[in-house]
């Protein structure tokens, strides 16, 4: 006889969840259980009834010995089942959304320490440098996710976080992929959103340790990382339940295939739960992870075989025999300074075990400052073997303050069952962005100019250096208040049906001040003296006016979601869905400011951007609920797209953009020996012709028509397991829909590429695990980004290892 699966209070998706730990009053049950069994088996021999006796020896172990659990799931799945929202009431099996949820199992394995190197599990996504040259919003974890900039849509435990930081892992339990508009969050692009579920205190304690050391096969910095993981109940409290749990990293050194770039952090994450295993739960959580780097903006395109612009067929500018690990910055200027610090307070409450009350606080705040120097469009008319360098200094400050109360409720009205969950939710949200420069008024910022071969990293003095804040500044606030309730009718066995709705209401308040600047004449170019680069010429810059502009925007806007499920089996489901998200003006992408541009999204006179995605798929748990596999195909449509008449000029918003494909994925343990991560997307996009008289043929930028993603490990007898794992990329286009593709503009495409990585990990002794892995094992060339205007790209790591150790107690 095989026990069931115990889901002992329904707590899903409850932060205090303990993923395949033993509980020792489970384990009693258990044993009791099968000694109950075996007694009413002995007894039926004697003339007794098998099942009566063991209905009423089950009712009175349960009042004896019951197992009250909140928040604990214990399966034996090696399939992820649930996310940690409690927006969302069904298992991932039932829900009717492509949702990808990527467990530490596999990240780890891979020795991935950021959300982007997590997120390379799953297709569709690709990664950019930021707009223009700019320093700005080029650091942290920025991508596209079908087509659409994502970057705004980053949740931790549930609550928008900041888009331009390092979100490092040492902090989190697993990675949810939502995919397509989702209406739980309120506002939102067309793509969907990435949720992180952040470590929480357990009742078992454990200790874990581990240490690594990476290093490139090209001899550039390495680099080591160190974690620590503590769980440890607090018996001595009179309150029951109570456990601490600390997770501290520490990161120092370089990345593979460059010169001198470092990246540095450290982070310390303690938080306390109070009540576990009661009907009451707190838990308190503190973040700190401090970024200290010395950033890299990449390559010139030019500079790059197969990336620089074309004239007459032929790549006029590309320089052969350029070193690709070359750092074109100065390295004794150059920083990237990122503070963050989040406070979190969580409290819940099960009434009955259908019917649970939450509610969480939590106060994020970021602080980024960098001084970074990057190459510039003008490495096409620079002097023969030069390249154009441009300096600049960005400050940034945002913080996030939010408060979420859900109520969880089920219950029936006559034959239908219902599983409800509601809530209220209002955050404030700011950002404060002081100008800087890196030269005094009226001095034209110069473009230094170094050579292609050997740039100058070092400089003693750069021409009129002096950093100051000009006094000129753009603040932005958001304020949120909305109320949600998404409720699953259950007709019977076979058929469940959801519906939901959002009401959000946002305001949105921009200051922009800028301070008068005179008027800045042409300047010839400077010879270098000394050590100090020289600088290529300049134009006239017309003299900029003082101007105080106060913008704001808000409304209440209404997002649904809609889905039918039909169940043929218990572990098997086949939906269709209908789904909206609203992205009102001054909350796009990873700006979050407001703009005067006629034809921008972030205009505040224009409407919000609505997205509308259409869904059917099937999901199938097999090999006994130990793997999930999910097929989609959808529409999505991103409506409301601000566009002007290309023969009137007049703007409307009666242009769209869509997307649609398929997408499919397996993951889980095909055996207890072997684990399977895949996904897979085809995906095509088509741009309203309105957009632009050259939007025909034209797709949405950073779209891989197919993707995908296959990571696989295998334990072999006595300890040992060997994996590996393969990423394809399709093509992609830089373009966005308002460019014309011109002969003589900047790289336009980013070429497919195929990588092949490589694990083997021994257990050593009860306690030690020794792992080495081998990435990108055929040593590829390839862009792992590239910036909006194409002239500046990211290298992909070419062939580098990791040498790892865990200490487990």
């Amino acid at each position: 006889m095989r026990l069931i699966r115990i889901n002992e209070c329904d707590s899903l998706h409850s932060p205090f969840v303990m993923k395949k730990k033993k509980n020792p009053a489970l384990q009693r049950s258990r044993r009791a259980a099968k000694t109950t069994v075996v007694a009413v088996l002995a007894a039926q021999g004697a003339g007794l009834t098998l099942r009566a006796e063991l209905d009423e020896r089950m009712l009175a172990l349960m009042e004896e010995n019951p197992i009250k659990l909140p928040g604990v799931t214990v399966t034996d799945s090696a399939a992820p089942q649930s996310v940690s929202s409690p927006k969302l009431t069904q298992p991932i099996v039932d829900a009717p959304q492509t949702i990808a949820v990527i467990p530490p199992a596999v990240y780890e394995a891979q020795g991935a320490t950021s959300l982007s190197d997590v997120l390379r599990n799953t297709p569709g996504i690709t990664f950019f440098a930021g707009e223009g040259g700019s320093a700005n919003r080029t650091g942290g974890d920025s991508f596209y996710l079908r087509g659409f900039d994502t970057s705004n849509s980053i949740f931790v435990d549930g609550v928008r976080d900041e888009g331009a930081v390092v979100h490092d892992v040492f902090n989190i339990d697993q990675v949810e992929v939502f995919k397509g508009p989702s209406a739980e969050n309120g506002r939102g692009g067309t793509a969907g959103y990435i949720n992180l579920e952040s470590k929480m205190p357990q009742v078992k304690a454990f200790q874990d340790i581990q240490v690594a050391h990476g290093f490139g096969a090209d001899g550039s910095l390495a680099s080591d990382r160190a974690t620590l993981d503590i769980n440890q109940p607090l018996a001595g409290l009179p309150v029951k339940g109570a456990s601490l749990r600390l997770n501290l990293m520490d990161q120092q050194g370089g990345v593979p295939g460059r010169d001198y770039v470092e990246n540095n952090r450290w982070g310390i994450a303690p938080s306390l739960a109070l009540g576990l295993g009661t009907d009451t739960r707190v838990l308190v959580s503190y973040q700190h992870q401090y970024e200290h780097n010395l950033p890299d903006y990449g390559l010139p395109s030019t500079l790059v075989d197969g990336y620089a612009p074309k004239v007459a067929g032929k790549d006029v500018y590309f320089s052969p025999g350029v070193d690709t690990s070359d750092f074109y910055g100065f390295v004794n200027y150059d920083y990237e300074h990122v503070t963050n610090d989040a406070a979190e307070l969580r409290l819940e409450h099960d009434f009955t075990s259908a019917i649970k009350l939450s509610n969480q606080t939590r106060y994020d705040v970021t602080a980024r400052q960098v001084e970074a120097t990057s190459p510039t469009a003008s490495v096409t008319v620079a002097p023969a073997g030069m390249v154009g360098l441009a300096q600049g200094i960005y400050q940034t400050k945002n913080e996030i303050l939010s408060n979420q109360t859900n109520l969880k409720a089920e219950f029936g009205t006559g034959p239908v069952s219902h599983e409800l969950t509601s809530g209220l939710e209002v955050s404030r949200e700011t950002a404060d962005n002081p100008i800087w420069a890196v030269v005094p008024n009226g001095v034209a910022n110069p473009n230094y100019l170094v050579s292609i071969y050997d740039p100058q990293d070092f400089p003693a003095a750069l021409l009129h250096y002096t950093p100051h804040q000009t006094g000129s500044l753009t603040d932005t606030r958001i304020n949120t208040a909305a109320v949600y309730a998404f409720d699953t009718v259950k007709l019977g066995k076979m058929w469940e049906l959801l519906g939901g709705l959002r009401l959000e209401h946002y305001s949105v308040n921009e200051l922009s001040k800028t301070v008068a600047l005179p008027a800045v004449p042409a300047k010839a170019a400077a010879a270098g003296v000394g050590e100090a680069p020289p600088t290529a010429p300049t134009a006239l810059v017309a003299a900029v006016p003082a101007s105080s502009l106060d913008l704001s925007t808000g409304k209440t806007t209404a997002s649904w979601k809609t889905g039918l499920v039909f169940k043929p089996t218990a572990d098997g489901s086949l939906y269709v869905s209908y789904d909206t998200s609203v992205r009102p003006p001054g909350t796009s992408g990873s700006t979050n400011t407001l703009s005067t541009t006629t034809t921008s999204a972030d205009n505040p006179l224009l409407a919000p951007e609505k997205a509308i995605n259409y869904e059917a798929g099937a999901k199938w748990m097999l090999f006994h609920e130990k793997v999930l596999a999910d097929v989609a195909v959808f529409k999505s449509v991103n409506t409301n797209v601000p566009a002007a008449d290309p023969v009137t000029g007049i703007v409307d918003q009666t242009s769209d953009q869509t997307v649609q494909g398929v997408e499919v994925g397996v993951s889980g343990k095909i055996t207890d020996a072997w684990l399977v991560f895949a996904g897979f997307a085809q995906m095509e996009a088509k741009v309203s012709n309105e957009i632009s008289t050259n939007a025909q043929g034209l797709t949405l930028p950073l779209l891989p028509k197919e993707s995908g993603n296959l990571w696989t490990t295998y334990t072999i007898a006595k300890g040992l397991t060997i994996g590996g794992g393969v990423q394809y990329m399709g093509e992609t286009e830089r373009l966005q829909a308002t460019n014309a593709p011109t002969a003589t503009t900047f790289t336009n495409q980013v070429p497919a590429y195929w990588l092949f990585n490589g694990m083997v990990s021994y257990v050593a002794t009860k306690h030690l695990t020794l792992r080495l892995n081998l990435n990108n094992v055929a040593n590829r060339e390839y862009v792992a980004s590239l910036n909006n205007n194409g002239y500046r790209l990211n290298l992909g790591a070419p062939r580098n290892f990791l040498l790892s150790a865990e200490l487990r107690f």
